[in-house]
């Protein structure tokens, strides 16, 4: 892990003690439609979408989740007025699907039907969709039947999960194990007893083997400069060092070597101090934070692999 992602991570520790966020996650996906529609547009139903998904109860914030909502337009008729300026009339369905972002399977769908008028066909479906109003007891009961469909998944997938999270472990590789894990919403009933435990676990195991790396580079440093220079390095460095880790009492003895040759080194163990107090306030949900943080950041620098669904970045 970069030091840039755990000070990513550092800075969402307080603010996962104050913000309950909602813990279903599906990603959203880009308008599709026979016709080329604009930009603005496929943004404008973005922001629809994911306000009448939140409301209900479904984050659309994009992140690992395996799972899409995707809008689309299905043309029923079309008609050109003759009359002088010349309008176009298009009847069509906004359908907006859960779907698996692989496969392209669909789980549940909800249908609109309505119309549009205006100078030609995009300007025509961009009308009618932004008189569309998605505070309905049809689409509430589609978001309650999608979270259902999506905690049914990962409740039958629970054991392949974990077997793949415990495979990237082998490996040593933390990283893609906490991106596994972190796919399983916190609603699912096996979350409590079968995700976190590892999730902290392998958060505490990807933390304390990058500390390692980091108690390494400032002996190295400290070992090639053992002069003021070589502190003041060591301190950039140490730094970056994870709070509560496994080589936290090591860096702390190290510190205490030196700490009499540079201020600085005693600035940053005030600091480093400070960060493990705030971090032990609330442990446990610093940790689901942290380690979700790790999920995401990870997720982003892997080349996408998604053939279905065509994902906003």
């Amino acid at each position: 892990m970069k030091a840039s992602n755990f000070f990513i991570i550092l800075g969402l520790l307080m603010w996962a003690m104050t913000v309950n966020s909602q813990s279903l996650n599906v990603a959203p996906a880009h308008l599709v439609c026979d016709y080329d529609v604009p930009e603005k547009l496929d943004s404008q139903v973005r922001a629809k979408l994911q306000r009448a998904l939140t409301r209900y109860g479904i984050s659309s914030e994009i992140g690992v989740s395996r799972f899409a909502m995707v809008p689309s337009v299905a043309i029923n008729d079309e008609r050109t007025t003759a009359t002088a300026p010349v309008f176009c009339d298009i009847d069509f369905d906004f359908v907006i699907s859960l779907q698996d972002a692989y496969s392209g399977k669909v789980f549940a769908s909800f249908t609109k039907q309505t119309t549009g008028r205006g100078a030609n066909k995009e300007n025509s479906i961009a009308k009618g969709i932004s008189a569309l109003r998605l505070e309905t007891p049809d689409f509430i009961r589609f978001c309650e039947d999608a979270k259902g469909k999506v905690l049914d998944y990962y409740e039958s997938q629970m054991e392949s999960i974990i077997a793949r999270a415990k495979q990237a472990v082998g490996q040593r590789d933390y990283q893609e194990a906490i991106f596994i894990l972190a796919e399983v919403p916190e609603d699912c009933p096996s979350y409590n007893s079968r995700i976190l435990p590892l999730m902290m676990q392998y958060y505490a195991q990807e933390r304390d083997l990058y500390a390692e790396k980091i108690l390494a580079e400032a002996r190295a440093a400290w070992a090639a400069s053992p002069n003021e220079r070589g502190a003041a390095q060591v301190a950039e460095i140490l730094a970056n060092m994870p709070p509560s880790c496994s080589s936290s009492a090591a860096a702390k003895q190290f510190v205490s070597q030196i700490t009499t040759k540079v201020e600085a080194i005693n600035r940053w163990e005030r600091n480093y101090l400070d960060r493990e107090q705030a971090f032990r306030h609330d442990e446990r949900k610093a940790t689901i934070a942290a380690a979700k943080a790790v999920a995401v950041a990870y997720a982003n620098s892997q080349p996408r692999y998604i053939t279905k669904v065509y994902l906003w970045r």
